[in-house]
């Protein structure tokens, strides 16, 4: 097959694009690729990229390139691979662009990420001291605001404690209301 000319290649191409016509005809062309890739830089693509974008642009060059019309396939070639080159280049730069303004100051906008990212030393910080807070005020609240307080760290709602304590609403709402004036006054301390 290595005989053959690249019009009689490119017609084997045609009849079959698995043929082993097409790689030897790649393989042909393969300096066109080596002095482009010596040329042109496109971030993020080795060998291997190179090679695949290469062999993409050459099975699409082999089923456009019309030989009646066209003198030289190699020009053809070149030419299609040399667009995708910059396409390629393009397209990175614009992702830079994209990543550019994507990005964020952490010193410009200091107050608006500490205020929106969670750091969890500061939340283990503030629970030990929730943690805290609630067993000293347990030793300042009274019976009875003891169980509504301890009733409502549980979740239950205040008419539920009014019915399971058998205590009015106005006392287990008193007793609750007197137990957070305790708490907050143990943060404050």
């Amino acid at each position: 097959m290595i005989e053959l000319s690249d019009t009689q290649l490119l017609f084997l191409i045609r009849e079959s694009l698995d043929s082993p016509a097409l790689l030897v005809l790649f393989e042909r062309y393969r300096p066109v690729l080596f002095k482009i890739q010596s040329k042109y830089f496109i971030p993020d693509h080795d060998l291997d990229d190179w090679n695949q974008e290469a062999l993409l642009v050459f099975c699409r060059v082999v089923q456009r390139y019309e030989i009646a019309r066209m003198k030289s396939f190699g020009a053809f070639y070149r030419r299609a691979l040399l667009f995708r080159v910059y396409d390629l280049i393009r397209q990175s730069q614009t992702q830079k662009r994209l990543e550019d303004r994507l990005t964020v100051s952490l010193e410009a906008n200091r107050v608006f990420i500490c205020d929106t990212v969670g750091d969890a030393r500061w939340v283990l910080r503030e629970s030990l001291e929730v943690k805290d807070a609630v067993r000293q005020v347990g030793e300042r609240l009274s019976g009875i605001e003891r169980g509504v307080f301890n009733d409502l760290l549980q979740g239950q709602s205040l008419q539920g404690i009014s019915q399971a304590r058998a205590l009015s609403l106005a006392q287990v709402t008193s007793a609750a209301h007197r137990s957070q004036i305790k708490l907050r006054e143990v943060f404050a301390e």
